[in-house]
């Protein structure tokens, strides 16, 4: 009985039965055609409504994303695992330095507090427009030029860091706050550079 010799991986997936209508959705070849990777210093990151908070940015994430499992109950076996629940997104976290006089610590105050209701029991009362904004993570290749755009639809913060002072520290040292966002949902689209 001979032996059937693959020529390659793509022969080998064939011969298994792995073709199945599923598996052709994904279009990327066995072998990559950037080799590089990715490295994570690499990004510029813009919020519209907050413009010195963009200049200072030094941290920011393409959040996390789940998706849940439907449980299927079968009286004669296991339990079937099901795709069909809801996507959940992970909250955005960025982290920027205050400048000195504070102009980008306040805009996300300022913002957080037009959301909320005031000390004297009222809200401002702000358009609709005004609450949310929209932000965009530029990732750059290895040539830093962009390479994918994540764009977040109808963001707004959630969390302010405060700001310590120590007078007790030798060294100067920048002040880095974090700032929370949630926002709707996010879309990925890959940009072609020449």
């Amino acid at each position: 009985m001979a032996q059937t010799v693959y020529q390659t991986l793509q022969d080998i997936i064939t011969q298994l039965g792995f073709n199945t209508p599923a598996d052709l959705l994904n279009t990327n070849p066995t072998t990559p055609t950037n080799p590089n990777h990715l490295t994570n210093n690499k990004f510029r990151f813009y919020i519209k409504r907050c413009p010195t908070v963009t200049y200072f940015c030094q941290r920011a994430n393409i959040p996390a994303l789940s998706f849940g499992t439907s449980v299927q109950a079968n009286p004669t076996g296991i339990t079937l695992r099901r795709p069909g629940t809801s996507y959940t997104y992970e909250d955005l976290q960025v982290g920027f330095i205050v400048n000195e006089d504070m102009t980008n610590w306040l805009e996300i105050h300022n913002w957080i507090k037009d959301l909320g209701v005031g000390y004297n029991g009222h809200s401002e009362i702000i358009e609709e427009a005004q609450k949310d904004s929209s932000a965009m993570l530029l990732v750059t290749n290895s040539k830093y030029k962009p390479s994918l755009c994540v764009s977040f639809h109808n963001i707004y913060p959630t969390f302010l860091s405060g700001i310590d002072f120590d007078s007790a520290q030798t060294d100067t040292d920048s002040v880095v706050s974090t700032c929370t966002f949630a926002y709707s949902y996010y879309t990925i689209d890959v940009l072609t550079n020449p």
